[in-house]
């Protein structure tokens, strides 16, 4: 059954709408001012709220008004009743946010249907609701995997003390967020935007090619295949930490996918005016190219001889915190190269 507050300073008036709803099955609370009214509303939380606009200590307005400006009942549509039918009580009330306008004395169809109305106007707006609460719960579980995943590698792989990573302060703003704004495309733009904070990591002078020397002979590759730089890396200022995850994920990838008696990794640079261009390039597989976008996003599997997995999405999240991008080229039956740039103003 459906709740309905009446508030109505005049007694035989809300007395008589009073009756009127609870012929039609509604469940009914009664207010004399905007004050009691605005103190139901929060205890009872009703799905409509019949409203006079002229009562003493607090007018059907400024309730309202106060309705708006809470949490708890800012959701919960106003139908206004007046004496008055001028145009500029209509005006304000609207102006409002009211869901509709009723003249007095009162007419019981044009009540009733006025209530049945925005009783399911406000079923709609409430199921939208849900299914956009359920989006967002969606979205944040898949958040919280790659954050979880990102504070996992940076906390323990990196072993950085200067990463602020905190997943259950981002959860719990975002809940406080839905419940305040209901507003789902707020709410994951700022998630986006606590992303853009995790990584406020040190960087130092970095030699790139001793790093990935020292990368390579970390790595136990098959005898079958070879690893090796074919043109000087470059000195930037990164976090060395960072780019050796970066290095080591796509090298052990390109070693995961080679399944030839012998295969052949090759790292090359090539320099530009404004960045970096890195390459990790290696044989036999071939990743078909409308697959290219889906091998960074998390848990995608690749119509390939194996997943290409997780891993590639953390390096990805690491080379755009330096405002770098990573993509993969294929040459049909013969190599698949993977590429990442740097800005040389890092």
């Amino acid at each position: 059954m459906y709740k309905v507050l009446v508030v109505e300073d005049t007694l035989s008036i809300r007395e008589e709408i009073n009756d009127i709803l609870l012929m039609e099955d509604y469940v009914v609370f009664q207010a004399e001012n905007g004050k009691i009214g605005f103190e139901i509303a929060l205890k009872e939380n009703p799905d409509l709220i019949v409203s006079d606009i002229l009562m003493p200590v607090l007018n059907g307005f400024e309730m309202f008004e106060k309705l708006q400006n809470n949490s708890k009942t800012m959701n919960i549509p106003l139908i206004f009743l007046s004496a008055k039918a001028e145009k500029k009580d209509i005006r304000i009330g609207m102006n409002l946010g009211a869901e509709d306008y009723l003249t007095k004395p009162i007419d019981t169809t044009d009540l009733v249907n006025a209530i049945e109305n925005k009783i399911k106007k406000k079923l709609i707006r409430d199921e939208k609701n849900i299914n956009k609460t359920k989006e967002l719960l969606k979205t944040l579980e898949n958040q919280k995997t790659q954050l979880d995943n990102y504070s996992d590698l940076i906390l323990h792989g990196l072993k950085s003390s200067q990463v602020n990573v905190n997943v259950s302060e981002l959860l719990t703003w975002t809940q406080e967020e839905l419940e305040k704004t209901n507003n789902f495309e707020n709410s994951n733009l700022k998630i986006n935007e606590k992303w853009s904070k995790l990584g406020q990591i040190e960087s130092n002078t970095l030699n790139i090619h001793t790093m990935a020397e020292r990368v390579i002979n970390g790595i136990k590759e098959p005898s079958h295949i070879t690893i090796s730089i074919n043109s000087e890396l470059p000195t930037l200022m990164a976090n060395e930490n960072m780019l050796e995850k970066v290095f080591e994920i796509l090298i052990q990838k390109a070693v995961s996918q080679i399944d030839k008696k012998i295969g052949l990794i090759e790292l090359g640079c090539e320099t530009k005016e404004k960045e970096y261009v890195f390459s990790i390039k290696y044989d036999y597989v071939r990743v078909t190219p409308k697959y290219h976008k889906k091998v960074f996003e998390d848990f995608q599997v690749v119509k390939s001889n194996k997943a290409i997995g997780v891993e590639l999405n953390i390096a990805e999240k690491i080379i755009s915190h330096y405002k770098g991008k990573i993509s993969i080229k294929s040459i049909p039956n013969r190599e698949t190269i993977f590429y990442f740039n740097l800005p040389k103003n890092n």
